[in-house]
């Protein structure tokens, strides 16, 4: 027996709609971090050679990886859940290659602390998205506002290389992407009501784009507590 909301949109199955939702995106982010995290391991402890044409193609891969994104974001209306999913997991093996000099520039202790720390911080932040009542999408103001702060002021660091204002940026990243695991989450939860229940093909492509955020959450938060592992030692 069903329970039906205002909408007349059975409880149960929003609630199953939800759950797909949501194993989806998780699970292609887990999947995508693993061939992010494993290129680099490969390359560093059996192909070390090849970080050399890595670094030489590096600002080409960073427009290969720009292009995946927009691609991505804007025709998933467009494409297959299968094209979806390749882009998405060729753009988690193109940031491994990324990660591969990262891994060649920080010592293995520094990057698994680093690695670590993200880890129980994203699952953290993440079950208090998921089980909070607050509505966290009103606070989607504020987060795009620190987001463009932190970009600029990024962006200026680039010229004037100032220390405190490089612990500004850092701090503030880690906050920042902090509260957007829990935003994201929180949103992810409430975009399943949106779909069609039955509808696979738009829950999976949905779940690879709400993969896509949750994995650059967890990316950004993890590039930015390193820098506070690797200030500490």
């Amino acid at each position: 027996m069903y329970n039906f909301n205002n909408d007349g949109y059975s409880l149960n199955q929003e609630i199953s709609t939800n759950n797909k939702l949501l194993r989806s995106a998780f699970s292609y982010m887990v999947l995508g971090l693993l061939v992010t995290f494993s290129v680099p391991a490969y390359i560093i402890f059996f192909n070390n050679y090849f970080l050399g044409t890595i670094f030489k193609f590096y600002l080409p891969i960073i427009i290969g990886e720009f292009v995946l994104v927009i691609a991505l974001s804007a025709g998933i209306n467009k494409i297959s859940k299968s094209t979806a999913a390749l882009m998405f997991f060729v753009y988690s093996f193109l940031n491994g290659l990324l990660f591969s000099l990262i891994g060649a520039t920080y010592s293995l202790d520094i990057i698994f602390y680093s690695l670590l720390t993200t880890i129980v911080m994203f699952a953290v932040l993440a079950i208090y998205g998921y089980t909070t009542k607050e509505d966290l999408t009103k606070y989607s103001g504020f987060l795009k506002t620190g987001l463009i702060s932190l970009i600029l002021m990024s962006f200026i660091n680039l010229f004037f290389r100032v220390s405190s204002l490089y612990w500004m940026v850092t701090i503030l990243g880690v906050v920042l992407f902090s509260a957007l695991i829990c935003f994201d989450v929180n949103r992810i939860k409430k975009m399943a009501y949106q779909i069609s229940y039955g509808n696979e093909e738009a829950i999976g492509k949905m779940g690879i784009i709400a993969a896509l955020t949750l994995y650059l959450d967890f990316i950004n938060l993890f590039l930015y507590l390193l820098r506070i592992f690797s200030r500490k030692k």
